[in-house]
Order: structure tokens, then sequence, then C-alpha cells
């Protein structure tokens, strides 16, 4: 994956699938501010990817889920959502 077609997908508003291998050329812009430990799928970065408010998620041992969020409050609900989510599969 190249930057300009992640930056294409997120400026579309959609999550993309950046293959891990690609993460570190593509992620040198990425200026993480929180890391949150999952437990269950390792850890919930947010920070900007240029100008892009952006969630990182490890999907799996070979990507990353980049996801774009319109705002800070937006990024606290996705954390807040997700970490609950994590929470409750142990509960499972």
């Amino acid at each position: 994956m190249t930057r300009k077609q992640l930056d294409k997908i997120l400026d579309a508003g959609e999550i993309a699938a950046v293959p891990r291998r690609d993460w570190k050329a593509l992620g040198r812009d990425f200026a993480q501010s929180e890391a949150h430990g999952t437990g269950v799928a390792g850890t919930l970065r947010i920070g900007r990817l240029g100008g892009i408010l952006v969630a990182v998620e490890e999907a799996d041992d070979k990507r990353l889920a980049v996801r774009p969020l319109a705002s800070r409050k937006a990024a606290r609900n996705f954390v807040k959502a997700r970490l609950e989510a994590y929470d409750r599969l142990w509960d499972g």
C-alpha cells in the first residue's frame, strides 16, 4: 500500500486495512497522542497521520486497521466503546 492509497481511503471516511510490513513507511508521519492496551487485541492507538485524526488497531498478525475519526470527541467515544467491548470478552 502506498501513502497515496492510504490517504485516499481515509479521505473517503473508510477504514484502511494496512499490511504491517507497509506500516513502517506509512506510519512515519503518525504522531501518537494516546495508547490503550486492550488485553485482547494488542494496543489501540490514537493520533494524527498527516492532518487526519486516526485510530490504529491491531486487526490481526498481518494487518492494522487505520480508521479516520471526525474529532477528539469521536476519538474518546470510539476508545470507550472499543475498550468496553474488549472488557466484555473477558466476561464471555
